[in-house]
């Protein structure tokens, strides 16, 4: 007689815990969805980038035809390696290739 009400408390618990732990989780879906908000940000999340990955941003868009994607990836890596700055300044795709992509 006992397995019923064990099974019976352990399914309230469940449910009683449930709604907690999905609300937690639409929280932290909220605070990811205001910090790249296009609202927020400006096109796509873009301005939440720090100013040194915009300004690379902008170098890289007048020097080359990249994706949105590769333009990220080029303009966070010269924002991190300042020593790369005379090759960010002047060959994107060089700097693309260092991190491994290719097809420019």
């Amino acid at each position: 007689m006992k397995r019923p009400f064990e099974t019976s408390t352990i399914i309230a618990i469940l449910l009683a815990v449930s709604p907690v732990a999905a609300g937690a989780q639409d929280g932290a879906t909220q605070t990811q969805v205001e910090q790249r908000d296009p609202d927020f940000c400006g096109a796509g999340g873009a301005g939440c980038d720090p100013a040194d990955v915009q300004q690379w941003k902008a170098v890289g868009n007048r020097l080359a035809d990249l994706s949105s994607a590769d333009l990220s990836q080029y303009a966070y890596a010269c924002a991190k390696h300042r020593e790369w700055k005379s090759e960010c300044e002047t060959n994107p795709i060089a700097i693309l290739k260092r991190l491994g992509i290719e097809g420019y």
